[in-house]
């Protein structure tokens, strides 16, 4: 299975006035720069609009408002926000690498390389930009230019989990699945329970055809992280592998309904979430409780997974 894996998130800029006269607006400045939905880029757009915002934070304004709309999924309204940006502060390689994942969200990936690739020229010891170029090579099938930008990110960042876990998605895709479970390994020997490390773990399972042992650690990643799109799209893609059309849309429903911002693979979980359901028929009426009582009930549901060996046993249901 190939996948595309989404740009990292950008960092947030926060927003600062520069007397205590603006107090009143605390409240809008700290929901703008946190950027967390339409909420937040109203806050934004209320402290721009209030003359209070000195005109060379502008930028910043416009960033943390484009970054909100993104998360809501508002990507015309990110990218003309961002368009402002890198109009106002072409020095400022965030703006470029926050247009490029509009640009991906869009779908015009040559536009992204192109945004990405000039962040890089502007600032190049952020490791975030290197990684989201390897995103997108992956996601054209170049996996020798991925792992070659992502060898420059774990330069910057060397145990950086998301580097490494996608460094072992794209070894997994090259069917160097020896190498993809090294480089999973490193994560988890840093003594983490990570949801992602799991999740990849899965992937590459998924890739060999083990489904008990893929199963195994999304239970685990789902544990950790319950708003998993990526792992909850991967649990569809064994349940609808399985013959278990039911359940399988149960799970993809609750892919695409997961916050993807700033998950592995979110985007592209939801986006490929949404195609099975059409492929499957969309909704069905199936009650999403008795489904979910089906899937504990069923071989996936029966195994159990020992962290402290990477180990799978068989277990009653019920258990």
């Amino acid at each position: 299975m190939r996948r595309s894996y989404h740009i990292v998130a950008a960092v947030l800029v926060p927003l600062g006035f520069a007397t205590p006269a603006f107090a009143g607006m605390t409240q809008d400045l700290a929901s703008c720069t946190a950027a967390e939905g339409r909420s937040s880029a109203a806050a934004c757009t209320r402290v721009m609009n209030s003359g209070r915002l000195p005109r060379e934070q502008m930028y910043i304004g416009h960033f943390n408002r484009g970054t909100a709309y993104r998360r809501a999924g508002d990507f015309d309204e990110a990218l003309a926000d961002f368009e402002k940006v890198v109009a106002l502060r072409p020095s400022f390689a965030r703006g470029f690498h926050a247009r490029g994942l509009v640009h991906d969200d869009l779908g015009a990936r040559q536009e992204a390389l192109a945004d990405v690739d000039r962040a890089i020229d502007i600032d190049s010891t952020d490791w975030s930009a290197y990684y989201s170029r390897a995103v997108l090579l992956r996601a054209e099938q170049d996996f020798d230019g991925a792992l070659a930008s992502l060898d420059k990110a774990v330069a910057l960042q060397p145990k950086q989990p998301q580097v490494l876990l996608l460094r072992a998605l794209i070894k997994s895709d090259k069917g160097d699945y020896a190498a993809a479970r090294a480089e999973i390994d490193k994560v988890m020997a840093e003594g983490r329970d990570d949801a992602g490390a799991h999740y990849a773990r899965a992937a590459v399972a998924f890739e060999q055809q083990r489904f008990d042992a893929a199963s195994a650690d999304l239970d685990r990643a789902l544990d950790l992280r319950e708003s998993f799109a990526a792992a909850r799209l991967l649990m569809g893609r064994i349940l609808e592998a399985r013959g278990d059309k039911a359940a399988a849309k149960v799970s993809y429903r609750k892919a695409e309904a997961a916050a993807p911002a700033d998950h592995l693979e979110g985007r592209f979980a939801q986006r490929t979430a949404r195609e099975r359901l059409d492929a499957l028929g969309g909704a069905d009426g199936t009650d999403v409780a008795d489904v979910a009582l089906h899937e504990r009930s069923s071989n996936l549901g029966c195994k159990r997974f020992l962290p402290a060996t990477g180990t799978i046993i068989s277990a009653d249901c019920g258990e």
